[in-house]
Formats: C-alpha cells, sequence, structure tokens
C-alpha cells in the first residue's frame, strides 16, 4: 500500500500542474452558484453537477497523458517498484479523485442551501444522496479507461480513451429518467429504490475490483 501511495501522489501532482482539479472546481462551484440565483429554470444549477463529473472524468487520464510524454512507465520500470503497485496507485488515484468530488459536492449544495434555503425546500437530504451519482460514475469510467491505457498506453488510442466519459453522461441520464419514471420523483433514494441503489453500489465495487485485477495482468504484459 506504501508503494502505491507513492505512485499516486505524482498522479496528483500531474493533474494540479496541467489543469488544477481546485481551480476546475471552483470555476464550475461560481457557475452552478450563478445559475442557482439566476432567473432561469430552478433545476438549471444542475449543470454544474454535470460540470463537476465532466471536469473530473478529463481528469482521470491526465496522468497517463503526462507519463506518456515524459517516458515515465520506462523509467519506473526501472526502479525497485512492482508493477503491480503501478497499478494500485493509478485505481488509488481514481479513488481519491472520486472523494474529491464527492465531498466538493457536499460542499457546493450545502453553501447554495444556506444561500437560498427555499432552492431545495425538504429535498436537501436527497440531493446530498444524488452526490453519489458522481463518483460512482467516476470510478466506472475508471474501470473502464484504465484497463485499456495500461494495456496499450494512452498515446495508441487517445480516442477510444474518452468514449467512457461520453458513454457515462448518456447512460446517467437515461437511468435518471428512467428510476423517476419507475421510482417515482425521489428514483433510487425511495424506499422502492434503496435495494437497487444497493445492487448498484454492490455491482460497482465488484466492476472495479475485477478492472483492477485485469489491469494488473495487462500491465504485467506490456512492453515497456
Amino acid at each position: 500500500m506504501r508503494n502505491a501511495v507513492r505512485i499516486m501522489r505524482p498522479d496528483m501532482r500531474s493533474v494540479n500542474t496541467r489543469s488544477s482539479i481546485l481551480f476546475i472546481y471552483l470555476i464550475t462551484d461560481l457557475v452552478t452558484v450563478a445559475l442557482a440565483f439566476s432567473p432561469m429554470q430552478k433545476t438549471a444549477f444542475l449543470v454544474g453537477f454535470g460540470g463537476l463529473i465532466g471536469g473530473s472524468g478529463a481528469c482521470l487520464i491526465t496522468p497517463f497523458i503526462a507519463s506518456g510524454q515524459r517516458g515515465l512507465d520506462a523509467f519506473y520500470a526501472l526502479l525497485p517498484v512492482r508493477r503491480r503497485d503501478m497499478v494500485n496507485g493509478h485505481y488509488l488515484f481514481a479513488v481519491t479523485l472520486g472523494g474529491l468530488l464527492l465531498l466538493n459536492t457536499w460542499l457546493i449544495v450545502i453553501v447554495l442551501h444556506w444561500l437560498r434555503p427555499t432552492l431545495f425546500g425538504a429535498d436537501l437530504p436527497i440531493l446530498i444522496a444524488f452526490a453519489l451519482v458522481g463518483p460512482f460514475m467516476l470510478l466506472m469510467m475508471s474501470s473502464v479507461q484504465y484497463p485499456i491505457v495500461m494495456r496499450i498506453g494512452y498515446e495508441k488510442a487517445p480516442y477510444l480513451i474518452f468514449l467512457p466519459i461520453v458513454a457515462a453522461g448518456l447512460v446517467s441520464g437515461y437511468i435518471a429518467g428512467s428510476s423517476t419514471d419507475l421510482l417515482g420523483p425521489q428514483g433510487v433514494f425511495s424506499a422502492r429504490g434503496y435495494p437497487l441503489l444497493g445492487l448498484s453500489l454492490a455491482g460497482g465495487a465488484a466492476v472495479f475490483l475485477v478492472s483492477l485485477l485485469v489491469a494488473r495482468r495487462l500491465y504485467g504484459q506490456r512492453d515497456l
């Protein structure tokens, strides 16, 4: 685990150097607050949530872009670091990014509720729970992207790497609409939806774990 943390740190530094995730969150948060006080539709601020997810999704692949440009994979191969620790570090980065997204989303929801209590009303607990969707999508994106990039590298398939971001947006929108139709206004965050929510979280964790194991195997076979 210690080696995985050491690998995760350069991933975080590469994100802050190239795109600054904190800057992305700050700008998106300001846009979200502006939309919440705009004369537009009451739910317009939800666009900000989509921006947070999209920005975080783009940052998922940033460490691999930096690694490809600097030849870090070949450099790490010369160090006494196991390849599985390399993979663990990248996946730990994805989990950390998901945690930052969750905390930022909760923070902006609480700030909006403090500034404009009538915006959410009794729906505040539902919206706080809804914030779990972003990190869940982020981990599913990484589950698809990371085995690919571990095997062939970013340079050989840049568009293939970004397809999961588009797919996740389309699927999440469909699921959100369908869950509201099937389960009521609260969707999966209702008495009828909690079993589905539990199965989704358990299934997501299983997919992430399988992805990690596959990525370890593929990266172990890669010629650096």
